[in-house]
């Protein structure tokens, strides 16, 4: 995390100027980590299923149909292991359903051999809201510091920033708000944030280059940089740098998407499950997330957490160095069936 916090204030100190010898300058990218195959995968998609929405027996119902398309004999599926994916209603709705059968010694009714685990994209969705809703501040009152001010400065009508349900709008936001905070930072550091800016870039020695990325993630990116200005009489420091903590962390996981890192999205799921715990408007995923967290770093067994960590996201044609979250490709799926084929009168076939 700290090594790509630098990697991303770099991109933008390329902006401002270039390093004498760009070879002994402080690499733009983060060390590799465990990081994802992106082979097209085999998706078989199931038919379509006419279940109670939202319920304890809904959920049955789905599970039911399951197993009648898998063409196994029900010990055979109940007996198996069952990793499934599915948003936090989803989850919940199996939980019940299994509360609502323990005790029970059959497989086929426990529904124990079922481990679930929360999508990649709805978890930054929800908690990607709540945190921007949080930092967003009263557009009314001028001496606000929220992200309204930033994104005003931006071009984006604070009015109409926070759309229903348009995630990728909001991301894009909070990535701005995240890039626009270091870039002025960094030219703080530079003592060139009252002049300015120029379109040519400052030629530096790569030595002081390398100096000014540092001071400035120690400046404004750290935990005892946040420490300080809370220590200060007037709150709009201390309320922007835990702002920009705060966007960075969905900004980071947005760039796992891109850069093949499962490992980057188990260890913001663990703050996030700190974070949940005072955010207001979350209060199922203060409980779930941090289930989902000990299970892939504690509970299960190695190669299963391997397995369900790499399951979290894919390359649907296989490009390098791009995925998207499995939950996220399937709702493209689903608006294709709902909203294209049915409103085409085309029809689909209900199992």
């Amino acid at each position: 995390m700290w090594l790509s916090g630098r990697a991303r204030l770099l991109e933008f100190l390329n902006y401002l100027a270039k390093p004498a010898n760009i070879t002994k300058a402080t690499p733009t990218e983060p060390p590799p980590l465990e990081q994802i195959d992106h082979k097209k995968p085999e998706i078989h998609m199931l038919k379509l299923m006419d279940a109670s929405n939202n319920s304890a027996q809904g959920i049955g119902q789905v599970f039911h149909s399951l197993w009648l398309q898998s063409g196994l004999k029900a010990e055979e599926f109940f007996n198996c292991l069952q990793p499934m994916d599915g948003d936090l209603g989803t989850v919940q709705n199996c939980n019940c359903l299994r509360a609502q059968r323990t005790p029970n010694t059959y497989p086929q009714e426990s529904l124990n051999n079922v481990v679930f685990q929360l999508g990649a994209s709805h978890t930054l969705w929800n908690v990607a809201s709540t945190i921007f809703t949080q930092h967003f501040g009263d557009p009314k009152v001028a001496t606000d510091g929220g992200a309204w001010q930033f994104l005003e400065a931006l071009g984006f009508p604070s009015e109409k920033v926070i759309q229903k349900e348009d995630y990728t709008l909001m991301i894009n936001q909070m990535e701005r708000v995240t890039e626009s905070i270091i870039y002025y930072g960094l030219r703080v550091i530079m003592k060139v944030n009252c002049k300015p800016r120029t379109e040519e870039q400052v030629k530096l020695s790569t030595a002081k280059w390398n100096a000014i990325v540092e001071e400035c993630y120690s400046t404004f990116c750290t935990r005892r940089a946040r420490k300080a200005a809370k220590g200060l009489d007037c709150p709009w420091l201390y309320n922007t740098l835990l702002m920009l903590h705060d966007f960075s962390t969905v900004v980071e996981a947005t760039m796992g998407s891109y850069l093949r890192y499962d490992i980057r999205t188990d260890f913001l799921w663990k703050k996030w499950s700190l974070m949940a715990q005072a955010l207001p408007g979350i209060t199922n995923y203060s409980l779930y997330l941090p289930r989902q967290v000990l299970l892939l770093t504690e509970i299960l067994p190695l190669s299963l957490r391997k397995y369900l960590r790499h399951n979290l996201l894919m390359s649907p044609i296989g490009r390098k160095d791009h995925l998207v979250a499995k939950d996220f490709w399937l709702e493209i799926q689903n608006y294709w069936l709902e909203f294209l084929y049915n409103q085409c009168g085309m029809g689909t076939n209900i199992d």
